[in-house]
């Protein structure tokens, strides 16, 4: 969810490439295939090869369609979306995170899969895994199907915590036990933690303190007693306990290269970077985030839609249907660690807890249990975009958390209205 969900979780650049396909735009092709374009934002840069084996199978299996891939970088993704949906051009299948995915239902421009699903003797709602046949409906339609789902847990460096003689990260662990363990870690141009000061993090903390940014109604309560304390542990992090690094400390690097390169002892992110971490030169693990409060985890949830304006509706949806429950495509997945399968399969949680590393891969779907999806709201980009604005004034030291927090009250009030 994907991430990345799934938040700066992929490149910013964009890497565009045509794939497993025959040339030309949508449409008949002269030799009678059908030839359809599939916008994607997870596939890059790390699994672009996979991609390309799903398509293969995937025109293996429908010999009389062929597929155009596109591969955007999440950055640019749904602001070139944005761009293509005004002017009547969107691909004919394409990704959708569970953020954005009701004002694109809501504004009109999604294929209706409703029918499609209801007829199609080879496919059932039991098909997906758990509630995730409703997260892409919207008013009681059906625009989307899952394909794969994350979660964010905590990283640690086993080496590090040995050298240092103190305990592993352990289940019932609070912001206090991190806070500790973190300090001790703390030394010689190494800091014992990082997560990211941001809207998708905000979201997620407040949670863990009992907060949230919306009510049951939809109406922000940014400014809240709970969130300004989660807040404020989120910058004491930084500008009091120094713990965390600020990006002046960072110099440039991203804080997955620190933890590889164990200048970080301890980081929250997504479990799509155990692939990203699994040559890292040091033993690690995975374990459950504190909370403080309560425990909370990211839960995020990728789907794939068609567009309404497409004239080759049959195909886009057998398309959808292979990447969210083929087997074949889960395997893909599973076998490059890339998110969760969608698909109710026994045997995907048993090929994914079997892998090498890391030791405690079954942490990833005990995360699941206590986890959050984000907040939807109308505007979710304009929301998301206000609250980062005042997040990124705060941690500069501009303003406090508590003024950060009402400024943001004030703005996304305005949003809504």
């Amino acid at each position: 969810m994907k991430k990345k969900l799934i938040a700066g979780i992929l490149g910013v650049t964009m890497i565009a490439g045509m794939i497993t396909g025959c040339g030309g735009g949508s449409g008949e092709s002269s030799a009678g295939t059908t030839t359809i374009k599939y916008a994607t934002y997870s596939a890059g840069p790390d699994h672009l090869e996979d991609m390309d084996a799903m398509i293969a199978e995937f025109e293996k299996q429908n010999p009389d369609i062929k597929v155009e891939v596109e591969v955007i970088g999440y950055d640019d993704y749904f602001t070139k979306l944005q761009t293509q949906a005004s002017s009547n051009t969107l691909p004919d299948v394409f990704e959708m995170n569970y953020e954005n995915f009701n004002t694109y239902a809501g504004n009109g421009v999604l294929l209706d899969l409703t029918e499609m699903a209801e007829s199609d003797e080879d496919f059932s709602p039991d098909m997906l895994t758990g509630n995730t046949y409703e997260y892409f409906q919207n008013d009681g339609k059906l625009y989307g199907l899952t394909e794969k789902v994350s979660d964010v847990v905590l990283y640690y460096n086993k080496d590090m915590f040995d050298a240092a003689g103190l305990e592993y990260p352990q289940a019932d662990w609070t912001w206090d036990d991190l806070l500790t363990a973190a300090q001790a870690l703390t030394k010689d141009g190494v800091y014992g933690f990082y997560a990211p000061v941001t809207y998708n993090e905000l979201y997620k903390v407040v949670a863990q303190n009992g907060g949230a940014l919306f009510d049951e109604d939809g109406n922000p309560t940014i400014d809240s007693a709970e969130n300004v304390e989660a807040l404020q542990w989120m910058l004491d992090k930084m500008l009091e306990y120094h713990i965390q690094p600020t990006s002046e400390e960072m110099s440039g690097k991203t804080p997955e290269d620190m933890f590889k390169n164990s200048e970080i002892a301890m980081e929250v992110t997504g479990s799509w970077m155990v692939t990203t971490f699994a040559d890292a030169p040091f033993e690690w693990d995975i374990a459950l985030e504190p909370g403080n409060t309560d425990q909370v985890h990211h839960v995020f949830a990728d789907g794939i839609v068609a567009s309404a304006n497409t004239k080759n509706a049959e195909a886009a949806w057998k398309l959808i249907k292979f990447l969210s429950t083929d087997a074949t495509a889960a395997k893909i997945r599973l076998d490059s660690s890339w998110d969760l399968p969608a698909t109710n399969d026994e045997s995907v949680q048993e090929q994914y807890t079997s892998q090498e590393k890391p030791e405690h891969r079954e942490v990833i779907f005990e995360a699941m249990e206590s986890g959050i999806m984000p907040p939807v709201v109308d505007h979710y980009a304009e929301v998301q975009n206000a609250i980062n604005e005042e997040l990124n004034r705060a941690v500069i030291g501009q303003q406090s958390a508590e003024e950060a927090l009402k400024a943001a009250q004030e703005e996304v009030t305005n949003i809504l209205k």
